[in-house]
């Protein structure tokens, strides 16, 4: 019998064994899994890229209990940075190779870069993530004309020579020079240097730096004579003897600038010409009867046009029909960061009294105050943080009322909805790269993803499958793009799509399902659009108007030119009937031929999102901007919206300008006040019966892809817009479900808006 000590030690070394095994299986104390190790090997460390590039994608992956890891637990894509934001580039594809083609149209800045993604995912779940950054090569453009200081314009966009831009070599840039006007002189294009070739002619930035050089002829003097109309007071309109009026005129000159805008009465001068715009004056008039007034511009080269007369009838002094005058004491015009109790202080005075003076805060009354001093106080934290506009008028005891005076301003703090409001913002989560979103009859809610497919939820938002998977190409902003149910949906079942398809060379295509359940099915292809030149501008909106015919918006493809060309069917709105045959009362069916024949509108540069009016037929255009704006139009047969020779607000002539536009600048203006981004998204009409707050029916909401606060467009108030909410993400879409929630579509997920 062995002592108790040598039977402890016989067990000791089993126990050890027991204990390294366990470890081995992974017990509780054993080591933990280690996360897997991916590898790119392609593009290089060093890689730069040119325009036209193919890049070729090569990655691995090992782990330390997998070993090396097969293809399908490798995953990569690309983004193109640009700025502060990105672009899709290359959709999550699963695999460790491949490769993408840089565009030579597309993003014309030159800061940018293309980042490639890898990531592996091993047998216990666990993924790594590593990147790769390709760079671009660069080269500076000087473009310059002769003689020196002429107009050139570089992709649509006015300039003056010589100008100087650096640009990634092979992007290609559309390059014009056109007849015009310098110091009072003609000037006609005659030859470009290096490599010749017409006015208008698209170059790949070179290189190397180069130089381009427009030649003109001098004609000699001209003579062409600037316009001149006066915008008030209106024609047939009245006044009294000894009470101001205002008159004011709009001119331009398009061959120089306008020296002076002089007011007359008849043959008198009415004061000195006013040599700034806006032109205007005020005139006091001291006689009787019909006044003839004309407004009279003078160029800089001495030209002269005088206006058509306005006539003006003027009564003999009598009952007090002079309003009174009233102006902001404070907050300051663009005052920014207000929180808590804002006091808005106003200056009133009239010939006989002020009455009372009244107080909105986006178009709502907040207070009428009949002493001076004229103020209200208003609790900001029932607003949304963001842009506000206040305004102001003053009346007298005859019942004359100024004008709405109005000031802009931002609201400060962190909320994200207007009080009593409620944001939810995981009403529909786990969405990938979403595009689209629209509702079905029965309260089902579609949502397009870039990759292909077409999910469909509940009205609650839970999950009931997929409707549809298309073969798509989703290389940049390509892919499946938009979606619609038919008017007659509850009947015939129709759902319409908009997608890039490979299928005989890659191209958009209008397609036709028939749904069934949870299913779509019995594709009928109705319109296969021209093959695509670039992976961006693709648009993809499409809704069915009022009057039963279908709307498509369709991007200029990175080719600006295409706008305005009303033989190309790109930078156009689209009108069909429901089986993809075109309409005969179309504006421009008979002056064109073919697909052109579908063109509703033009001069648009890449309408991704548009929205119907179900009361009217109403269209606003979100028209994605280049360098400068971003612009909702108002949707009409016929019109051009003028990309790419205008951006942004515009008085051109024969431009349908836009009803509202910001910047992409983060600084206040006069124009936007402090709205600001890159790419206008979203818009949506709210009903004028609803949950929402009588103040907030009637209204057009609208977001961007770069700064995701939620406007709203105040069409009842002049097309001001203000801050209603915020959602986290980067909204693409957006609609008014049937309960009366606003609906905000991000690419990953739709945030909801409610009010009781």
């Amino acid at each position: 019998m062995r002592p108790e000590t040598n039977r402890n030690a016989d067990w000791f070394p089993l126990v050890v064994s027991l204990c390294a095994m366990l470890a081995a299986c992974g017990g509780n104390d054993g080591p933990a899994n280690a996360p897997p190790a991916p590898v790119i090997a392609s593009p290089a460390s060093n890689a730069t890229f040119k325009a036209g590039d193919t890049l070729s994608f090569a990655g691995s992956a090992s782990d330390a209990e997998d070993g090396t890891l097969p293809a399908a637990r490798l995953t990569w894509w690309a983004d193109l940075h640009h700025d502060t934001h990105t672009h899709p580039f290359v959709q999550e594809t699963t695999g460790g190779s491949g490769s993408a083609t840089i565009p030579t149209r597309g993003e014309t800045s030159d800061n940018v870069f293309y980042r490639f993604h890898l990531r592996a995912t091993d047998s216990a779940g666990l993924s790594t993530e590593v990147t790769r950054d390709v760079m671009p090569q660069k080269a500076r453009v000087t473009l310059a004309t002769q003689p020196t200081g002429l107009r050139l314009t570089l992709d649509g966009q006015p300039l003056t020579a010589p100008h100087t831009f650096t640009g990634v070599v092979g992007i290609e840039r559309d390059l014009g020079a056109t007849s015009q006007t310098l110091d009072c002189r003609s000037y006609q294009f005659s030859s470009w240097s290096p490599g010749g070739g017409a006015a208008t002619r698209t170059i790949a930035t070179p290189a190397t730096d180069t130089t381009y050089t427009a030649t003109f002829v001098d004609n000699g003097p001209s003579t062409n004579a600037p316009t001149v109309a006066l915008t008030a007071p209106a024609n047939n309109s009245s006044g009294t003897v000894g009470a101001p009026l205002t008159i004011s005129a709009t001119a331009s000159d398009g061959d120089g600038t306008i020296a002076g805008v002089q007011f007359f009465d008849g043959n008198t001068a009415i004061g000195a010409a006013d040599t700034t715009a806006p032109y205007s004056l005020s005139w006091t008039p001291q006689s009787t009867g019909s006044h003839a007034l004309t407004a009279r511009a003078t160029d800089n080269c001495g030209a002269v046009t005088t206006s058509t007369a306005v006539t003006v009838t003027i009564n003999p002094p009598g009952s007090d029909t002079q309003p009174p005058t009233v102006s902001f004491a404070a907050p300051a015009s663009l005052a920014d960061g207000i929180t808590g109790t804002l006091e808005i202080t106003a200056n009133a005075s009239d010939n006989v009294g002020v009455a009372s003076v009244e107080f909105q805060v986006d178009g709502v009354g907040v207070a009428n105050d009949a002493a001076s001093p004229y103020g209200a106080s208003v609790d900001t934290n029932a607003y949304a943080s963001g842009q506000h506009v206040l305004r102001v008028r003053a009346g007298d005891a005859a019942g004359n009322w100024s004008a709405w005076v109005a000031r802009t301003v931002r609201f400060g703090g962190s909320r994200t909805a207007p009080a009593g409001f409620t944001r939810n913002t995981g009403f529909v989560s786990g969405l990938s790269n979403a595009t689209a979103i629209t509702q079905l009859p029965d309260g089902r809610l579609l949502i397009a993803q870039q990759g292909g497919t077409l999910l469909v939820r509940d009205s609650s938002g839970a999950a009931l499958g997929t409707m549809l998977t298309l073969s798509v190409d989703s290389v940049g902003e390509r892919g499946l793009l938009g979606v619609t149910p038919h008017p007659g949906f509850a009947s015939n079942g129709y759902l319409y799509v908009y997608y890039t398809t490979p299928s005989g060379g890659i191209h958009n295509r209008i397609s036709r399902f028939t749904v069934s359940g949870n299913t779509a099915s019995n594709e009928s292809v109705l319109v296969d659009l021209p093959a695509l030149s670039a992976s961006n501008h693709n648009g993809g909106a499409l809704h069915f108007g009022s009057d039963g015919k279908l709307y498509v918006g369709v991007g200029e493809n990175a080719v600006p030119s295409r706008a305005a060309d009303l033989a190309s069917v790109f930078g156009k709105m689209l009108r069909f009937n429901d089986d993809g045959t075109i309409p005969t009362d179309n504006p421009f069916y008979d002056s064109q031929s073919g697909l052109a024949r579908a063109v509703w509108a033009y001069g648009l540069r890449n309408p991704f999102t548009f929205a119907v009016r179900t009361s009217d037929g109403r269209i606003h255009i979100n028209d994605v901007g280049q360098s400068a704006w971003e612009e909702i139009n108002l949707g009409v047969a016929g019109a051009n919206y003028g990309w790419p020779s205008t951006e942004g607000p515009t008085n051109a002539a024969g431009i349908t300008g836009p009803l509202f536009a910001f910047d992409h600048s983060s600084g206040a203006d006069n124009v936007a006040g402090f709205f600001s981004g890159c790419s206008v998204v979203g818009g949506a009409f709210y009903p004028d019966a609803g949950p929402f707050p009588q103040a907030y029916r009637g209204s057009y909401y609208f977001t961007d892809y770069c700064t995701p606060v939620v406007g709203r467009l105040d069409l009842a108030s002049g097309n001001v817009a203000y801050a209603f909410g915020s959602v986290p993400g980067s909204p693409v879409g957006m609609t008014v479900a049937s309960d009366g929630a606003l609906l905000v579509l991000t690419r990953s997920a739709v945030v909801r808006f409610t009010a009781p």
